[in-house]
């Protein structure tokens, strides 16, 4: 997934460490609005926007950047930080913008952000330290939850299953062909059989037959190291309270997942 984010942190440097922070769990660019960039926005999958919150609204010239986009059909976040506690409508301005220009609003992010000025100058400032560490973390959760969400194979398991290789169910979106049953769904048409996931994966999911296919997918902790580490973003997990049920089950009334784990490495 193609990503990229425009910022204006003019302040205190609070929303660039947001920024930041979700630039480097989608691997997204990063751009600063005031460089006046011109750049074309059709070839990516997510666009984020934000900025601090002034006088009950993202900063005026970051919407007024966004009034000049093309955002038809496109998916958009946006975020902020702010002084006052709660996010209240300080988002409803740049909502209405992107959503004017035709873009499709996927998620919004705010967290508190120092600020020095106005009343809180009596006090030497207001929200004294963040963003913090915590406010980053929630920030890569944030973006890493939108990763999953717009992930190409994120509803594999709602398409018919057309067949099977070697026990594991074949499904079809469009072209692509997509092996899995519940829980782990690999698209056979984009990997590269590049081994990384058989190497990575502590339970022993993957195996290489034809191509690589998650043959295992019963012993899937939910970890995402493959889907994570895949050159080709062609794995997907889908995560569920029910998958982790099972998977919390199977660990209280059994052996077999310790012992899937503590199996020698499969080898490439």
């Amino acid at each position: 997934m193609k990503s990229i984010i425009f910022y204006r942190s003019s302040y205190r440097g609070n929303t660039l460490k947001i920024a930041q922070s979700m630039a480097d769990a989608l691997a997204a660019e990063l751009v600063y609005i005031d460089s006046n960039p011109s750049i074309d926005l059709s070839d990516y999958d997510l666009i984020g926007f934000g900025s601090a919150i002034n006088f009950a609204a993202h900063d005026i010239r970051l919407q007024r950047f966004v009034s000049s986009q093309n955002l038809k059909g496109k998916n958009v976040f946006v975020f902020s930080t702010r002084c006052r506690p709660f996010l209240g409508a300080y988002h409803k301005p740049l909502r209405k913008i992107v959503e004017a220009k035709g873009g499709i609003i996927v998620g919004e992010f705010s967290c508190r952000g120092f600020d020095r000025t106005g009343p809180w100058v009596l006090m030497d400032g207001y929200n004294k330290a963040r963003p913090d560490e915590q406010d980053m973390f929630r920030a890569r959760l944030f973006a890493e939850k939108l990763r999953l969400k717009l992930h190409p194979l994120a509803h594999a398991h709602k398409n018919p299953v057309e067949g099977y290789s070697d026990g594991v169910p074949i499904r079809r979106k469009g072209s692509d062909i997509i092996a899995g049953n519940k829980v782990v769904f690999l698209n056979t048409s984009t990997c590269i059989n590049c081994g990384k996931c058989i190497k990575i994966c502590p339970m022993h999911i993957f195996a290489l037959k034809d191509t690589v296919l998650p043959t295992d997918e019963k012993n899937c902790i939910q970890c995402r190291l493959c889907a994570d580490n895949c050159p080709t973003s062609s794995i997907y997990i889908h995560e569920s309270f029910l998958n982790g049920l099972r998977i919390a089950l199977r660990e209280s009334f059994s052996d077999k997942l310790q012992n899937s784990y503590n199996a020698e490495n499969n080898q490439y």
